[in-house]
C-alpha cells in the first residue's frame, strides 16, 4: 500500500502540473515519445505525480520538465517491459544488488555489493537496466516512500569501479525517480579510489552531493541500527544473499526485513513470465519496435542477403548506402572528436524522404538526420563522435530508414510526412531500413598501433564531462601504479628482514 507521506501543498498542485504538462508537451504525447502506460500513472496517481513536485521542491516548471526527462528515460530503457526473466540467471545469482533490512528512518536499504561487480562482464546496458529495475519496483509499489541507498565497497578495488556506473546510479535517484532517495552512503572506500571518488566529485552538481555520504563502520552505525546492519558492516544480521526465482517464490524477492517481510506491487505481478525476454531498443517515431539481440556479425550477414553489398556499398531495394556494415570512427589519443560518414543514393524511380536513428542519440551528433532525396539525388550524412566516449564493449547502432513520398511532400506540410511514416508497413515496397554497427579506431600513426574497439552508450549526457574522464583515468592507472609500488617496497622489507635475522644469527653462532 502507498505510504501518504507527501505534503498536502505539494498535492494541491498536481492537477495545474497535469495540465502544464499535458500543454508544454503536446507534441512529445501525440508523437508517442513517451511510454502511454508512464503517462497514465502520471495522469491517474495522485501520489506518482506528486513525487515530481516533492523532487522539485514545490516548483511546477522545474517538476514539468523532470517529468519529460524521466519519462522518456524509462522508455528509452524500456522500464515497464522489462520482468525478471529480462536478466541472466547469473546477474540474479551475483548478489550485486538487493533489499534487506531498514535504516533509522524507517525507509528500507537498497545494498549494491561493488566487490561482486566486473566491468565488461555484462553488456552496459543490460547492467544499467538491471540496477533501475530493482530501483523501479520499489518506487512503483510506495510512491512517496524513500529509500536508503548503500554502496558497500568492502573489498572493492580497481578493478570493480565503473565511473560510468557509479554516475548513472547517483543521476537515478537525481534526475530520473522523484523524491525516492533519502541518501546515499558509500561504505569503507579503500583508500587507493580516494583521488577517483574526488574526480567523479567534481562531475556532481551541489544538489547531488548533499545527497552522498561517506562512511566507515563507527559512523555508519548514526543512519543504521546494528540489528539492521550485515555482520561485515559492523551489524550482528547474518543474513547471506541467495537468489530465490519468482517462480519459486511467490513474493516479492526484495526482502526488506529479516522475517521476509515482502512488497508486491501488480505491476511486478503481472510481469512475472517464463519467457525471457530479447534486449530491445526502441527507435522514436516508429510505429514498431526494433529488437537488437546483441547484434553479432551473424545479423549483419542476414541482412546483407537481402540485397547485394559490393566495394563496401549496400545495394538496396530504394537506395544505395555506403559503408555496407560497419561505421568506423577513429579515436586517435592525439585528436579530438571523430568523424564518420553515411551516403545515400536514390537509386529508386521516386522522390524519398530519409531518416538517421541511433540508439545513442545523446552521444552523436548526426547532421542532417532527416531531409527528401530527389531522383538519383546523393548526400552525405555527417556523423560526429566526442572524443570523451571511448569505454565499454556494448555496440552502438545506427537506423536509415527511407520511404517514398510524392513531390508535394515537403517541409510544408510536415504532418502529412509524419503520418505517412506512421502507416508504413515495415514490409512495404515503398519503405527501406538499413542498420550499422559502429567501431572505434584506437590508436596513433605515429606509433602504428591500432586497437578497435566497440562504441558504447552514454545513458546521462549531464554528466559527459571528457576532460575530466581522462583525468579519472590517468588517476586510476596512477593508483595501479602506486599500489605495484608498495607491493615492491613490502617485498623488499621482508627481504630485508630475513637479511637481518640470518645477520643475526650468524652473529650469535659466532660468539658461541
Amino acid at each position: 500500500m502507498a505510504h501518504r507521506e507527501v505534503e498536502e501543498t505539494f498535492m494541491d498542485q498536481v492537477d495545474e502540473l497535469r495540465k502544464k504538462f499535458s500543454n508544454n508537451f503536446k507534441d512529445n504525447i501525440q508523437k508517442n515519445v513517451y511510454d502511454q502506460r508512464d503517462l497514465d500513472r502520471f495522469q491517474l496517481e495522485d501520489l506518482y505525480a506528486c513525487c515530481f513536485l516533492r523532487h522539485q521542491q514545490g516548483s511546477i516548471d522545474k517538476a514539468c520538465d523532470m517529468v519529460d526527462v524521466s519519462l522518456r528515460w524509462r522508455k528509452e530503457l524500456a522500464l515497464n517491459d522489462l520482468t525478471e526473466a529480462s536478466f541472466p540467471l547469473a546477474m540474479h545469482e551475483s548478489g550485486a544488488i538487493f533489499y534487506r533490512n531498514h535504516a533509522k528512518n524507517g525507509n528500507p536499504i537498497l545494498h549494491i555489493m561493488v566487490a561482486k561487480h566486473r566491468k565488461d562482464t555484462f553488456p552496459a546496458l543490460t547492467v544499467r537496466q538491471f540496477i533501475a529495475w530493482h530501483i523501479d519496483k520499489e518506487f512503483l509499489a510506495n510512491p512517496g516512500k524513500r529509500i536508503v541507498v548503500l554502496i558497500d565497497m568492502t573489498d572493492a578495488g580497481l578493478t570493480n569501479v565503473d565511473i560510468d556506473l557509479t554516475k548513472f546510479e547517483i543521476s537515478c535517484f537525481t534526475t530520473y525517480y522523484p523524491a525516492l532517495l533519502a541518501y546515499l552512503l558509500i561504505f569503507e572506500m579503500p583508500w587507493v579510489l580516494n583521488a577517483i571518488w574526488n574526480v567523479i566529485k567534481k562531475l556532481l552538481n551541489a544538489e547531488q552531493q548533499k545527497f552522498v555520504l561517506l562512511v566507515k563502520k563507527p559512523q555508519i552505525t548514526q543512519y543504521i541500527d546494528r540489528d539492521q546492519l550485515l555482520v561485515h558492516l559492523g551489524g550482528s544480521d547474518t543474513y547471506k544473499y541467495s537468489y530465490v526465482p519468482v517462480s519459486e517464490n511467490v513474493c516479492s524477492t526484495h526482502n526488506h526485513d529479516s522475517d521476509n517481510e515482502s512488497l508486491v506491487s501488480s505491476t511486478e505481478q503481472s510481469s512475472t513470465s517464463s519467457s525471457v525476454l530479447r534486449k530491445r531498443v526502441t527507435f522514436s517515431g516508429l510505429r514498431k519496435s526494433l529488437t537488437f539481440d546483441g547484434f553479432a556479425a551473424a545479423e549483419l550477414e542476414d541482412q546483407s542477403l537481402s540485397h547485394k553489398t559490393v566495394n563496401n556499398v549496400h545495394h538496396g531495394s530504394l537506395a544505395d548506402i555506403r559503408p555496407a556494415n560497419h561505421l568506423t570512427f577513429n579515436m586517435d589519443l592525439d585528436k579530438g572528436d571523430s568523424l564518420s560518414h553515411i551516403q545515400i543514393s536514390n537509386t529508386s524511380k521516386q522522390r524519398l524522404s530519409f531518416k538517421v536513428k541511433t540508439t545513442s542519440p545523446d552521444v552523436y551528433r548526426v547532421k542532417p538526420h532527416t531531409g527528401f532525396l530527389a531522383v538519383g539525388e546523393q548526400i552525405d550524412i555527417s556523423i560526429l563522435l566526442p572524443n570523451g566516449h571511448r569505454s565499454g564493449d556494448t555496440k552502438d547502432k545506427f537506423l536509415v530508414m527511407l520511404l517514398m513520398v510524392r513531390d508535394d511532400v515537403n517541409e510544408n506540410n510536415l504532418d502529412l510526412l509524419s503520418s505517412m511514416w506512421k502507416s508504413v508497413s515495415r514490409d512495404s515496397k515503398e519503405y527501406m531500413e538499413y542498420r550499422l554497427i559502429c567501431d572505434k579506431v584506437y590508436g596513433s600513426a605515429s606509433t602504428g598501433t591500432i586497437v578497435t574497439k566497440p562504441v558504447i552508450k552514454s545513458m546521462t549526457t549531464q554528466f559527459s564531462n571528457s576532460s575530466l574522464e581522462q583525468k579519472v583515468e590517468m588517476v586510476a592507472v596512477q593508483q595501479q601504479e602506486l599500489a605495484n609500488q608498495l607491493k615492491k617496497i613490502v617485498l623488499l622489507l621482508k627481504l630485508l628482514i630475513i637479511c637481518i635475522a640470518m645477520i643475526i644469527v650468524c652473529v650469535l653462532f659466532r660468539g658461541f
